[in-house]
């Protein structure tokens, strides 16, 4: 059969009005407007996108505010947490804010509805911008359009603790694994006789850490970190600390990390060891923020709370807590007590006092990083060593240091004191199965080489402990 030139121009037009998507369900500027056959729209409702005309103009409860760098490979987990994060969205006593920054030269700042999405405003990444520069201009866009009584930041990204990374010098600087799907491992992948760096390291499948950008090859440094939150909370804020500090990103619950932000920040919720790729369950957290009044200690224990829940029938491998700052001085000050008494030791017998160290140390639970030890664990080894040294002061099954018993007590008495100190920092804390030592905080402890980035870090620099790694490794 043949068809006329106006027929068939009829059933193209017909063609083409079919296989067109809704108009106005993404933007093409728009994060979500990706390959949908790679990231598939929400069976529930589509999300809408609008633009904000208007900024607020009282004083909400809160202002949750999330620093999303997806410019690496975490950029399709930022794009489902920000659908999580639409479930619940905005209401009049909290605002949930979003800047987002992803591969190319401009960054996305919205305000999160429930459903929608609603850009608020686009800006250009200046070429020699640092990733401080841009936080503090994100800050101060939602402090000054978003007013509230109380302000959580939470950085989103991939994390390296408390030693700075060499990009592209080092292999295991900027570590993470091929995989960018998430799987539970699982009991074959977890080999108990194994150390658990080494387990978890192996079963983890994509790292978190802190504002790392592929793109521009920069991150923001623990130091960029505390003068960013110093000019926040004294600037922007007035004097005011920023009431919760977090990290969905990896190995940031440390005390070198605890101790940089103290002065700016109330609480702080964070993990000890590698997170997953898919990060923090944002509906849950944004359900309870935006239906309950809560206190910033009260969402930073939900988070945990949370986090637990969600992760709990999937991995025996995940650890977060939440960190009352206000108790980390106290904290610091016991750790630098305990750094000068086993100085004191080494001096008096400094071959015994190096095992005596060494096998409290070996036996300490370290991470996938595995210079970094939980610190309850590694108070745990040292009080059962001295504790033997109490007891047996003559036997030599381990090496006892042939120290004065004074200074045994006092380290005794030192340790506990800090198992105290530590359990009132840590005011929520959860593990996974095979990392049920984890109590929360971790502290930089080589057993091979000292990291040259660590002797700038402000925990260093005023304490022993750098003092007794030295003696440790030399």
């Amino acid at each position: 059969m043949k068809l006329s030139v106006k027929k068939i121009f009829i059933i193209f037009c017909l063609m083409f009005l079919c296989v067109q998507k809704p108009a106005a369900t993404y933007s093409q500027h728009y994060f979500f407007s990706q390959d949908q056959t790679t990231h598939p729209k929400p069976t529930h409702q589509p999300y809408k996108l609008v633009r904000n005309n208007s900024h607020q103009t009282h004083e909400a409860d809160w202002t949750f505010l999330i620093l999303i760098q997806a410019s690496n490979n975490l950029e399709s987990f930022a794009q489902k947490n920000m659908k999580e994060m639409m479930k619940w969205g905005s209401t009049s006593k909290v605002n949930i804010l979003v800047d987002l920054h992803k591969t190319g030269a401009k960054s996305w700042r919205y305000k999160i509805e429930q459903g929608s999405c609603t850009i608020d405003s686009v800006e250009t990444r200046h070429k020699d911008a640092t990733i401080a520069e841009e936080v503090l201009s994100t800050a101060q866009w939602a402090i000054s359009n978003y007013p509230a009584k109380k302000y959580a930041i939470i950085f989103w990204n991939h994390g390296y603790g408390c030693i700075e990374p060499q990009l592209g010098t080092d292999p295991q600087a900027y570590a993470r694994a091929a995989h960018t799907s998430w799987k539970a491992p699982t009991e074959a992948t977890q080999p108990s006789q194994a150390p658990l760096s080494r387990a978890l390291r192996n079963s983890i499948p994509v790292d978190r850490s802190i504002l790392f950008d592929d793109e521009r090859n920069i991150y923001l440094s623990n130091e960029g970190l505390r003068d960013t939150l110093k000019t926040i909370s004294e600037t922007l804020l007035q004097g005011k600390k920023i009431d919760l500090i977090g990290m969905d990103a990896c190995l940031m619950s440390m005390m070198e990390i605890a101790n940089q932000i103290k002065q700016y920040a109330d609480y702080f919720v964070a993990s000890e060891e590698f997170e997953f790729a898919h990060g923090w369950p944002y509906g849950a957290i944004i359900e309870k923020l935006t239906t309950q009044d809560v206190s910033p200690k009260e969402l930073g224990q939900y988070i945990v709370s949370a986090y637990e829940a969600y992760y709990t029938n999937r991995t025996s491998y995940f650890t977060q807590a939440c960190i009352d700052l206000s108790k980390i001085e106290a904290l610091k000050n016991n750790i630098d007590v305990l750094a000068q008494l086993l100085l004191r030791g080494h001096s008096e017998d400094p071959d015994r006092v190096k095992l005596f160290i060494h096998q409290a140390r070996s036996q300490t639970l370290s991470f996938s990083l595995s210079d970094y030890v939980d610190l309850h664990s590694l108070y745990q080894e040292l009080l059962k060593v001295t504790q033997y040294a109490l007891d047996n002061p003559y036997a030599k099954p381990i090496p006892v240091p042939r120290i004065n018993q004074t200074l045994i007590t006092l380290l005794h008495a030192t340790l506990t004191e800090g198992t105290k100190l530590l359990t009132e920092a840590v005011v929520q804390n959860c593990a996974g199965r095979y990392l049920a030592r984890a109590h929360g905080l971790s502290l930089y402890f080589p057993q091979k080489s000292l990291d040259q980035s660590y002797i700038q870090n402000d925990f260093a620099q005023t304490t022993q402990w750098l003092n007794l790694l030295i003696k440790q490794l030399t």
